[in-house]
């Protein structure tokens, strides 16, 4: 474990700089009033960017992990879309059966600017903590942090998934408690997955990227 807290150093930095910052925020302006001050910032061009990029964690990091599977090393594509799956169901079986009757920013407070109805954008009321997506985006960019060479990438992995965090504030789907929770349950979670994930021995051919074994066929 000491070995990938080494490795995941610079992403755990900006964690716990939005641990820190988000904790200090609801606890001096509340739940109710920090949505609102964070629902006065609204512009085209973050609505767009905050509609696509919440999107990243969803089919596109199928696609990531089959890259990683194909291209780079068989098991860690494998052990990345196992984390993903078991953080973000530890996620899922939390908001149902948990937490299942915390509300959404829309049912509490009336009158939030909402992004425009072009978008299409559906306004979930329920089901609000923790958030499933700021789980599955701190779980996808720590499992990237921790199998790139060059770790210094923790940095902007990092910022990536702060980012899918306020993208469900901006989006009025969560609110920052919400995210909160979701970071902690992606760090912690992925965390301790991927180390009992990376103690599996696959056997030789998981070593390296699956293409190899194509092309000599």
């Amino acid at each position: 474990m000491k070995e990938l807290i080494k490795k995941s150093i610079h992403f755990l930095v900006i964690f716990l700089l939005f641990t820190t910052l988000t904790t200090t925020l609801i606890y001096v302006k509340g739940k109710i009033d920090l949505q609102l001050i964070a629902n006065r910032y609204h512009v085209a061009f973050l609505d767009y960017f905050f509609f696509y990029f919440t999107k990243i964690i969803e089919s596109p990091v199928l696609l990531i992990f089959a890259l990683i599977f194909l291209f780079k090393n068989a098991k860690y594509g494998i052990i990345g879309i196992l984390t993903y799956a078991i953080v973000g169901g530890i996620a899922s079986l939390l908001k149902l059966y948990v937490f299942g009757n915390a509300l959404r920013p829309t049912s509490l407070i009336k009158g939030l600017r909402l992004i425009p109805e072009h978008f299409e954008l559906e306004q979930l009321s329920s089901l609000s903590f923790p958030s499933g997506h700021t789980t599955a985006g701190f779980t996808i960019f720590l499992v990237l942090t921790l199998i790139v060479k060059n770790k210094n990438w923790g940095y902007f992995f990092g910022i990536c998934a702060v980012l899918v965090a306020y993208s469900r504030v901006y989006l009025s789907q969560h609110f920052f408690e919400d995210i909160l929770a979701g970071g902690i349950i992606g760090v912690f979670g992925t965390l301790i997955v991927f180390y009992l994930l990376d103690k599996i021995k696959f056997g030789d051919w998981a070593q390296k990227p699956l293409i190899r074994y194509l092309n000599k066929k």
